[in-house]
């Protein structure tokens, strides 16, 4: 296709984007009107603020085809979503996107790759098989009805809080507790750019030096979970004796948060891979009300499974 231009987003391209990106979800999930995919909430401002250069779109003649986006989570690259505009599909463009995001992954060097797509698509998952990408455990994408008389724990606070002077320390703490979980692994951009943008808020569990576990919330217009509920986008407790102890603290902490900021419904996902926190996330209530499968490629092309195994205490949202 000579007239195909693949190059990296704009902000003067985020309207397009954002409208490719829900009319073609929208279109996937059958919704009577695909355009009200995700309401008031987007991906395409957030992702383009936490990791511009991870951003990409596809033109013919000067009009938007597709976008699609690379979370840097450190050691960790996420791919996705990529999404082409339905008027455009099965004409090669999702694939010649696949080719730059994935050149671009691959000069990251990323220790691991992954994504997250639909078990019931044969055609995504053999798409994503071709770049090297392989299925491994379902992700359980949960929910559980907000408590409106939670109390907070006493040993959280949040990042908004934090004098400016604070946060670099509290941003290597949390580092630390993502390393903890899968080395390299670090949610510091996710973590300022909810910050800038007030898209919900980190919070953080332990004082200190002694912190044992945080987790990025989104809420709010424009935030990837919109105004209606709120959404975890990676939540993570140390690796030690008294993880599961410390996550149901962190996950409690969560669902007040949410009634704090007047939602009902509360999503955050895990890995069936991490088999403790499954359970511990069923025994608190949540319920999967979507499933998608984890598809990962290592820098060695050992098959290794990242920090999807047991014994670790995380929720992340790689959709």
């Amino acid at each position: 296709m000579s007239n195909l231009v693949i190059r990296q987003m704009k902000e003067q391209d985020f309207a397009d984007a954002d409208r490719i990106n829900r009319i073609a979800f929208g279109t996937f999930f059958g919704l009577e009107t695909p355009s009200a995919f995700r309401g008031d909430g987007e991906v395409v401002a957030g992702r383009f603020a936490a990791n511009p250069d991870g951003t990409f779109v596809a033109e013919i003649d000067g009009t938007l085809v597709a976008c699609g986006f690379v979370m840097d989570w450190g050691s960790l690259g996420l791919l996705g979503p990529l999404t082409v505009a339905v008027d455009a599909w099965g004409r090669g463009i999702g694939r010649a996107m696949l080719d730059e995001m994935t050149r671009f992954m691959d000069s990251r060097k990323f220790a691991l790759q992954g994504l997250f797509t639909h078990p019931q698509s044969p055609t995504h998952i053999r798409l994503y098989e071709a770049y090297g990408f392989r299925m491994k455990r379902i992700t359980a994408v949960m929910e559980r009805a907000v408590k409106a008389d939670g109390e907070m724990p006493a040993e959280v606070r949040c990042f908004s809080d934090l004098p400016s002077s604070e946060k670099p320390a509290v941003l290597r703490e949390c580092r630390r507790i993502a390393e903890s979980v899968y080395g390299g692994l670090d949610l510091g951009g996710e973590i300022l750019s909810i910050d800038r943008a007030g898209f919900g808020d980190t919070i953080l569990l332990g004082q200190e030096s002694a912190m044992t576990g945080f987790a990025c919330c989104h809420q709010g217009r424009g935030s990837e979970a919109g105004s209606p509920q709120t959404v975890v986008k990676f939540a993570a407790v140390r690796s030690a004796a008294n993880a599961s102890s410390e996550f149901e603290k962190l996950m409690t902490a969560c669902e007040v948060f949410a009634a704090l900021r007047g939602t009902n419904r509360l999503v955050a996902g895990t890995n069936t891979g991490r088999t403790e926190c499954y359970e511990a996330m069923l025994d608190m209530g949540f319920r999967s009300w979507m499933n998608g499968i984890a598809m990962l490629k290592t820098a060695g092309g050992d098959g290794n499974d990242g920090y999807n195994v047991p014994g670790v205490f995380s929720v992340d949202d790689w959709r």
